[in-house]
């Protein structure tokens, strides 16, 4: 039988590598794969990946905000390389995974940084243990919303039956694996050689885990009555934080829209929003210099301690 090289343990972006760890939460009984750089004494700074992706998301992220902070990039249960049992993935399963790994770690204040999902998930936690986070960083995404509009490959997918043989046929055309991933990018084809290269293989190899397809639905479907649920009395509750936070919003992102991104600004009181020209909804990816500048920038003055 011919080898199927899309179902072989997931590699590193280059140059990750010698950043990889592994640790295994006790009360959970589960091993998290995440990246840690930067010296141990700067401020600690985690960062969340969206839904379906990893932490090599941040990979042009890691090594400059290193300079600076102590970086954590996880790949969060269910997603990536970290263990992904059958259970249900509710949001509230995510943020205590998230609290414990702190915990483990003795990290006891740290900077959210979150995409899509983990901003959602960084809002979240900043409301549930707003004693345990000094500063949020939101890109493409936030619990507080509004416009209720949501992109039509996310209403199939959460139709039970239809989302699972829409996700299972993409094991059969690899580049249509690729394609799938044209909304959350505004130019997926103008991505470096080597940035186009890895996600080819990264999302046919997602597509190919069955631990991930489980996580991904479980996530999905969970994570919509949730939000759903979630914004009344959001808006008064998020006055009263006070949490230093800054929005990331690319320009034409399809995901987070630019209502959505101006209302988390008006709320929080201490929140600056910050548009990033020419990238959609994963700007740390597109335009990952002008993302890197904006975070620096913005944490440095606020959080560094060099």
């Amino acid at each position: 039988m011919k080898e199927n090289k899309y179902q072989n343990p997931m590699n590193p972006w280059s140059g990750l590598e010698k950043y990889s760890k592994e640790f295994t939460l006790k009360n959970k009984d589960l091993t998290i794969f995440y990246f840690e750089a930067g010296q141990e004494n700067s401020t600690s700074m985690i960062l969340i990946h969206g839904l379906g992706d990893e932490a090599d998301t941040w990979r042009y992220l890691i090594e400059p905000l290193a300079t600076i902070f102590h970086v954590y990039a996880v790949d969060l249960p269910g997603f990536g390389r970290s263990d992904k049992p059958d259970l249900d993935y509710s949001p509230q399963f995510f943020l205590s995974t998230i609290n414990e790994f702190l915990e483990a770690l003795s990290i006891s204040k740290v900077i959210l940084v979150g995409s899509s999902l983990g901003a959602i998930l960084s809002q979240g936690y900043t409301l549930q243990y707003p004693e345990k986070v000094s500063g949020l960083i939101l890109l493409g995404g936030a619990l507080i919303q509004n416009d209720g509009k949501l992109d039509l490959s996310f209403k199939l997918m959460q139709i039970p039956l239809l989302g699972e043989w829409l996700y299972t046929r993409l094991r059969k055309d690899p580049q249509a694996a690729f394609d799938s991933l044209r909304n959350v990018y505004h130019d997926l084809d103008s991505l470096p050689k080597a940035d186009r290269e890895f996600l080819f293989q990264r999302v046919n190899e997602r597509v190919w885990s069955d631990g991930q397809k489980r996580a991904y639905f479980s996530t999905l479907r969970n994570l919509n009555d949730w939000v759903k649920q979630s914004q009344k009395g959001l808006a008064e509750r998020l006055e009263r934080i006070n949490m230093p936070t800054l929005v990331i919003r690319g320009e034409f992102d399809q995901l987070f829209s630019a209502e959505n991104a101006e209302i988390v600004a008006e709320v929080q009181s201490n929140a600056v929003l910050v548009q990033i020209q020419g990238a959609g909804h994963l700007p740390q990816q597109e335009v990952p210099s002008e993302v890197v500048n904006e975070l620096l920038t913005w944490a440095g003055q606020r959080f560094s301690t060099k």
